[in-house]
């Protein structure tokens, strides 16, 4: 299973060069064209350019029963890499709920240095003046994660327009959505501790720090019980 170290050095590797010019709709879906670089070898240079669309749905106000998987067709350990990106970037995951889903269309190889070929997409997209189109630059391994890297920070730039545009309409209160994260991170966080006991002092620290334990101490004690 592709472990923290891998998922650390892949965030550290990714650099998006170009992002869409009009933010996540509010309202509707999204769609982003995006082309990602990847070095094979430097000697001799090859790489791979991989092309294809990212549809995101409009964004949803979190509640605790949103536990599905916000990604879809990220490829293998993409499961492991969101919760990792969830721990990591916590802040990005408030309040709304974003769910994408990846179509690669096209893998591409070059007999050429990945910046040089990163250098010459960017001049091909600008020329022809796209919008909604993306380049990444990112590791050949794990690439599909380089994509989601993107993404979080896609999201992290339209949250505070989407979150505007609903608080417009009467649709997005920020303390009660703050608070349904919370809730959705301990309902989480108990799902776990059932089959990991060790995740059970992490879930009572939680319940502490977010001033929830009165609430949920019978429901903690019963687990303590249950996993001794």
């Amino acid at each position: 299973m592709a472990g923290r170290d891998l998922f650390k050095e892949i965030i550290e590797q990714t650099q998006v060069v170009k992002f869409p010019r009009h933010r996540l709709s509010t309202f509707g879906l999204s769609e982003i064209h995006y082309n990602l670089v990847s070095a094979v070898s430097q000697v001799p240079p090859r790489s791979h350019l991989r092309m294809g669309l990212v549809v995101a749905e409009r964004p949803r106000i979190l509640t605790p029963d949103a536990l599905a998987n916000q990604f879809e067709g990220f490829g293998e350990h993409s499961e492991s890499f969101e919760r990792w990106l969830k721990e990591t970037f916590h802040e990005e995951f408030r309040g709304l709920e974003y769910r994408f889903r990846n179509q690669l269309s096209e893998t591409a190889p070059h007999s050429m240095d990945a910046r040089e070929l990163v250098e010459k997409i960017q001049k091909d997209i600008e020329g022809r003046d796209t919008p909604q189109a993306a380049l990444i630059f990112g590791p050949e391994k794990g690439w599909q994660f380089a994509l989601m890297k993107f993404l979080l920070e896609e999201t992290s730039q339209s949250f505070p327009m989407n979150a505007r545009e609903l608080e417009e309409r009467g649709l997005f209160n920020p303390l009660e959505a703050a608070m349904n994260r919370r809730r959705y991170e301990i309902e989480n966080l108990f799902l776990q501790a059932r089959n990991n006991p060790a995740r059970v002092g992490l879930l009572g620290q939680k319940l502490r720090e977010y001033k929830l334990f009165s609430e949920y101490q019978d429901r903690f004690f019963s687990l303590v019980k249950g996993t001794h």
